[in-house]
């Protein structure tokens, strides 16, 4: 409830965000109806037009689960307030976490009339994944968050030891978005580029839980993303750790 009245305490800020996401969607929408009928073609890279617009439909859903503006960890190093979640009786990072996810539970309770709107505006290019990808899609899109977290977390704790990381968290999370599949499908890259944008983790955060969502990653595959994501997420979490651990013993209270 303290979220809720907190997100809504500027309501144009939050309408005028939203608005604009949906305005986003409809530039991509209309770019591509556009290419695809222009150019006569059927496919590029094996995605119909219904599929690419799919692509951008769920990708603009993924981005309310996108943990980066929900987690608090770095602000309250830097402003001191971290004393106060230090000497509760429950961990510090657990408190974060916590919160980090009834945040992003919010932003997606917010944004679903807003989602209903747009499907109803371009539902005859929306395709409807079956209920097996569905369960796919959803468990990954899970395993994504604690991914993002625990890679997000580790510039958190880069406040202990360099200030403020408001400005690098950021530009961080809009080249992340870019290399993760957020502003175009990956399989729209040419051959090398894409070779490379693949084997980084962050296509697991946008174009692998979307192309599950589409039925274009077969069964055997998607187990495998999951334990490649369960792996990146130990390894992003054992750094951010580490550097957490380090940077505690810097830590003295006094904020800014």
């Amino acid at each position: 409830m303290v979220s809720f009245k907190n997100t809504l305490a500027y309501k144009a800020d939050f309408i005028i965000y939203i608005m604009a996401n949906m305005i986003f969607f409809f530039i991509y929408f209309a770019l591509w109806k556009n290419i695809y009928t222009s150019s006569g073609v059927t496919e590029i890279s094996n995605y119909s037009l219904s599929q690419t617009i799919t692509y951008y439909f769920i990708v603009a859903l993924i981005f309310r689960f996108d943990p980066v503006d929900s987690m608090y960890l770095g602000n309250t190093i830097w402003n001191g307030n971290f004393t106060n979640d230090l000497i509760k009786p429950w961990n510090a990072i657990f408190v974060d976490i916590v919160y980090t996810f009834n945040e992003l539970l919010l932003s997606v309770l917010l944004y679903i009339p807003f989602c209903l709107f747009i499907f109803v505006a371009a539902h005859q290019y929306i395709n409807i994944s079956s209920p097996v990808n569905l369960i796919y899609f959803l468990i990954t899109l899970l395993l994504s968050v604690f991914l993002a977290m625990s890679f997000y977390y580790i510039i958190h704790a880069f406040c202990f030891h360099f200030g403020d990381q408001n400005a690098n968290l950021s530009l961080i999370s809009y080249i992340v978005a870019f290399l993760a599949g957020g502003f175009f499908p990956l399989a729209f890259l040419p051959g090398a580029l894409k070779t490379v944008f693949i084997l980084l983790p962050f296509r697991f955060l946008f174009d692998v839980p979307t192309n599950i969502y589409l039925g274009k990653i077969a069964p055997s595959e998607i187990f495998l993303s999951w334990g490649q994501m369960i792996l990146w997420t130990i390894l992003f979490f054992s750094i951010f750790y580490m550097v957490y651990r380090t940077g505690i013993k810097k830590y003295t209270g006094t904020g800014r």
